[in-house]
């Protein structure tokens, strides 16, 4: 049902396109990614010249991203006077007869995907007209004939049409033992860079917003990137000991749901509640400590990008931590905290001794994202300009997961990634993986992954 609710925006999009139309829809810069996909590809079978009427026949993603592409793509297509009709075929080669019989000039083949952040087609085009002279043998016209390749950049949308089918059964994406495969897009732009990101159901819908803290203000994203709350945080009175990098702490905390955000640009952080209703982020009052989770607290290194390394636990115990970190991610009964220099320190549970590992990105974080009930470690590079920046995600089984094949691995856009936290965004249980990354134009992106259908 929760799914429902995201793809209705989708849907009546897409039939609103469907209507028949004397000229093509013009795809805006702020248009759904299917309609931008839709608008180059109708663009380019014009070109070609194509020959009315034409048929398309899709193939790869999901079958809800293949009908999606198809219905704005033939509402284009129309626009342009091509008499577009979508063909039915199990392979490419089939469709080139499927298209004859029904009586089209040219067909249109493109396989869907989404990869790299973007959704791409690629394909042909070709004649089907059949010279009578031919005989038993039918010979292809030699026009119009092409090849097509267009991309756009994927959005929330595609990746909601991408994931439908997607189970938690062991799937294989030919790099990954198993598990996992996932699928990415941008989900939000932020003026700023990045200092915390964090993920939580903040209305008691059971379903997880996505929350961003820079060092001006804190803001809320519900699952397909609509900005439901923001609060500027340039009232607070600024720190004696501020960072050079942007730097901070944001939890969700529970029972009443509530926000706790701290920048080490402010002398202190605030407590917040969403009024989802009036799109605002009510302040509740002050912190006297540093929110590193639900119930647990630290302190920062005054002036440093780094926390001090005694935390009290949320029972109210207090856990010593070899090394200050940057990173802290609590998956009772384990704890994964990241030092600066790319090492981590992983505790099976509290008060046990740690695993000591290496190779860790300051963006890390324990979540379940192949539904196996236990939390994966998911890092990225522990390099300091990585081009391009990777995502991997280990079973977090044994000593040091990092020294066994990681179970997916994938390129991030352009930036560091210096923040990861899993999401059910959905309220299916199930956990989508959210990147925080500070562009290179001093910006911040949320990059969202989702699981895909095999």
């Amino acid at each position: 049902m929760s799914r429902a609710l995201l793809l209705a925006p989708l849907l009546a999009a897409l039939a609103a396109g469907a209507a028949p139309q004397s000229a093509p829809t013009p795809a805006p810069q702020d248009a759904s990614a299917v309609d931008r996909l839709a608008k180059s590809l109708a663009d380019a079978v014009r070109a070609l010249p194509a020959e009315a009427p034409v048929a398309l026949h899709l193939s790869g993603g999901s079958a809800e991203l293949r009908r999606a592409v198809g219905t704005v793509l033939a509402a284009q297509l129309s626009g342009l006077g091509l008499a577009p009709v979508v063909v039915d075929a199990p392979t490419t080669e089939a469709a080139e007869a499927a298209a004859r019989a029904q009586g089209a000039r040219t067909l249109v083949r493109l396989t869907l995907d989404v990869e790299g952040g973007e959704l791409r087609a690629r394909g042909d085009a070709l004649g089907t007209w059949v010279n009578f002279w031919s005989g038993r043998t039918a010979t292809r016209p030699p026009k119009p004939a092409g090849a097509l390749a267009q991309a756009v950049e994927a959005d929330a949308a595609v990746l909601v049409l991408a994931s439908i089918g997607a189970t938690s059964a062991p799937a294989t994406n030919g790099t990954a033992p198993r598990g996992v495969r996932l699928l990415g897009a941008a989900l939000a732009r932020l003026e700023h860079p990045l200092a915390a990101l964090a993920a939580g159901d903040l209305d008691g819908d059971g379903r997880d917003e996505v929350a961003a803290l820079t060092e001006h203000d804190v803001s809320v994203f519900a699952a397909d990137g609509r900005l439901l709350a923001r609060r500027e945080l340039d009232a607070l009175p600024f720190s004696n000991a501020t960072t050079r990098e942007p730097f901070g702490a944001l939890a969700v905390l529970s029972g009443p749901p509530r926000l706790a955000a701290w920048s080490t640009r402010h002398a202190h952080g605030e407590l917040l509640s969403l009024d989802k209703a009036r799109g605002t982020l009510k302040p509740l009052g002050t912190l006297d400590a540093v929110p590193l989770g639900p119930g647990e607290r630290g302190s920062f290194v005054p002036g440093q990008t780094a926390f001090a390394p005694e935390v009290r636990l949320a029972d109210g115990r207090s856990q010593t931590v070899p090394l200050p970190f940057t990173t802290a991610s609590l998956v009772p009964p384990r704890l994964l905290f990241v030092h600066p220099d790319g090492s981590a320190s992983l505790y099976a549970r509290a008060g046990a001794a740690p695993s000591r590992l290496s190779g860790l990105g300051a963006g890390s974080a324990l979540g379940d994202v192949d539904g196996d009930g236990a939390p994966e470690l998911l890092t990225t590079s522990p390099q300091l300009q990585p081009s391009p920046d990777v995502l991997r995600v280990f079973s977090s089984t044994g000593d040091d997961p990092t020294a066994r094949e990681p179970l997916w691995q994938g390129s991030l856009p352009a930036g560091r990634a210096l923040y990861v936290v899993t999401a059910d965004l959905d309220g299916d249980k199930r956990r989508e993986v959210v990147v925080g990354l500070t562009k290179p134009d001093g910006t911040g992106e949320l990059f969202l992954l989702r699981h895909g259908a095999p």
